[in-house]
């Protein structure tokens, strides 16, 4: 019977899953799937569902680690730059980070937490806190503008961007939130069109691979707090 990762601290955890993501990242040089892969390795060295999910979220194939690098941006470089967040993705990791929940530094060079099993709109009711965090991190970057976009599917979002709205007011944030039914297609389309030179904040690697530039605002805030983040090296 295959064992929870509940069951193993940090350390064990890592310790445990060092060697498999060394023989994963060995076998997707040759150009292997990585789902195939992961599942290959994972069943050889009998893991469990939560560790194939970290190994999932944390290791890529070469050709998206090289493209994905070249597109982050530095924490401090968007001064006067229009800045467009994937607003429950950040707001989500940044709850993780703030709720001492392991955050992994991924093969990509960006920040991912592992809780594949929250629900989005039961997390989405206890995000105040992440948020003022996120705003502080704004005000002090002085972008020129921000846009938080958020998924409406999700329950109160509408009341989510209302209460951003008013909190970007009061930080003199220069923004608004908007909800929409279709967030990583507007992402990618307009974080992915030359003329608008968006900046993304976001560690979504599908729309880290249609836009221009990303942001990693979770890697910023743990910078700025001394934060290490978990590496599978």
């Amino acid at each position: 019977m295959q064992e929870s990762s509940a069951t193993f601290s940090l350390p064990d955890l890592k310790e445990k899953l060092l060697k498999p993501a060394r023989d994963i990242r060995s076998i997707l040089r040759w150009g292997y799937p990585k789902f195939a892969t992961i599942r290959f390795v994972a069943d050889h060295s009998q893991l469990g569902v939560e560790e194939r999910h970290i190994l999932t979220r944390v290791i890529m194939p070469p050709d998206k680690i090289v493209s994905r690098v070249r597109k982050k941006i530095a924490c401090d470089s968007i001064e006067d730059r229009d800045l467009l967040l994937d607003g429950y993705n950040v707001l989500l990791s940044v709850d993780s980070l703030l709720k001492n929940e392991p955050m992994w530094f991924c093969d990509d060079g960006y920040i991912r937490d592992t809780r594949y099993y929250f629900s989005k709109a039961h997390q989405a009711e206890d995000i105040e806190e992440a948020l003022d965090s996120v705003l502080e991190f704004l005000s002090e970057a002085s972008p020129k503008s921000v846009t938080f976009l958020l998924d409406a599917q999700i329950s109160r979002s509408g009341e989510l961007a209302g209460f951003i709205r008013r909190k970007l007011k009061e930080n003199g944030i220069s923004g608004k939130a908007r909800t929409s039914k279709t967030t990583d297609f507007d992402l990618k389309t307009e974080g992915g069109n030359p003329e608008n030179n968006l900046v993304v904040a976001t560690s979504d690697g599908i729309v880290i691979d249609s836009v221009l530039q990303a942001l990693d605002i979770p890697a910023c805030l743990m910078e700025k707090m001394g934060i290490e983040p978990v590496r599978l090296y």
